[in-house]
C-alpha cells in the first residue's frame, strides 16, 4: 500500500554532500602528508571535523525523521496546540506558510475535519519538496478534498487581507530570502487574517543573526495585534538532547495569539 511521504528537514544531499567533502578531504590530506606535511595536516583536521558534521547531520536526520524518532512531526504538534490555544475553533479557512511537503496541512485537517486548509510554498529548487508531492500526501491521508496547495512567496502572498480564519506556519521566515525585513515578514501573514483570527509562528526567533533580540522583536509586533503571546520552545522534553543546537532546534520560539 502506498504511503505519504513527508521529507526531512535536514536534506538528504546534504548529508551525502558534507560525508563526501570529508572523503575528498581526507584523499587529498594523504597525497599531501609527505609532501607538506603542514597543509597535508590541516587538510587532515579539516577532514574529520568535516566527517563529524555529516555524522552529526545523519543522527539528526534520522531522529527527526517521521519513520525514526518522529521529532519533526512533534514539533508541528507544538504549533497545533498554539493554534487551538489562541481561539481557533478548528472551523473556516487555515493558512500554512511554507508548507514544504505539506506535514503541517495535512495534520491541520485531520485533526480539524472541519477546516478547509491552503498550504503554500514557494518549493525552491534546493528543497526536495513539491506541490505534486503535498497533493500525493494530502490524498493518500484522505484529506485531499479539504486541502488545496499553491506556489507562491511568503513575503506577498497571493490573498485578499483577511482571508483566513487562523494562520501557522513552521520553520519558514528565516528561509524567506526576498524580505529580509523579518518585522514586515510577519505582518504580511497577519495580513491576510482577519481581525480576531488565530496564529501560531514557529521559526528561529533566538538566532540574533536573522532576528535580533528575540523580545524587542516580539515588543515590536504588540501594536499589531490584540492578543500576542511569545513562548520559547527550545529544548522541548520530546527530543533528544542532541538536537538542540543552532543548527536544528536550538534557536525554536513561537509566536502565538489573535489578531
Amino acid at each position: 500500500m502506498e504511503k505519504p511521504h513527508y521529507k526531512n528537514w535536514i536534506p538528504a544531499k546534504l548529508v551525502a554532500s558534507v560525508l563526501l567533502g570529508a572523503l575528498a578531504l581526507l584523499l587529498c590530506a594523504r597525497l599531501l602528508v609527505e609532501r607538506a606535511a603542514i597543509a597535508g595536516f590541516i587538510l587532515m583536521l579539516l577532514s574529520f571535523a568535516a566527517l563529524f558534521l555529516g555524522l552529526y547531520l545523519l543522527r539528526a536526520r534520522t531522529a527527526l525523521d517521521y519513520a525514526g524518532g518522529g521529532v519533526q512531526g512533534k514539533v508541528l504538534d507544538v504549533v497545533l496546540r498554539h493554534l487551538v490555544k489562541a481561539g481557533w475553533d478548528g472551523h473556516g479557512r487555515v493558512l500554512d506558510i511554507g508548507c514544504g511537503s505539506g506535514a503541517l496541512a495535512v495534520k491541520l485537517a485531520k485533526a480539524h475535519p472541519h477546516a478547509l486548509v491552503t498550504g503554500l510554498d514557494a518549493w525552491g529548487m534546493g528543497w526536495e519538496y513539491s506541490q505534486k508531492l503535498c497533493e500525493d500526501n494530502a490524498r493518500l491521508e484522505g484529506v485531499s478534498a479539504r486541502v488545496a496547495f499553491r506556489k507562491g512567496d511568503a513575503a506577498k502572498l497571493p490573498f485578499v487581507d483577511g482571508a483566513f480564519d487562523a494562520v501557522a506556519s513552521n520553520f519558514v521566515f528565516h528561509e524567506v530570502r526576498s524580505q529580509p525585513d523579518k518585522q514586515a515578514l510577519i505582518l504580511e501573514a497577519l495580513r491576510v487574517l482577519r481581525p480576531g483570527g488565530a496564529f501560531a509562528l514557529q521559526d528561529t526567533f533566538f538566532d540574533r543573526r536573522v532576528y535580533g533580540d528575540a523580545q524587542a522583536f516580539v515588543d515590536a509586533l504588540r501594536p499589531h495585534v490584540a492578543e500576542l503571546h511569545f513562548a520559547d520552545t527550545r529544548k522541548p522534553g520530546f527530543a533528544p538532547g542532541f538536537l538542540n543546537t543552532r543548527m536544528v532546534l536550538g534557536s525554536m520560539g513561537l509566536l502565538w495569539g489573535r489578531k
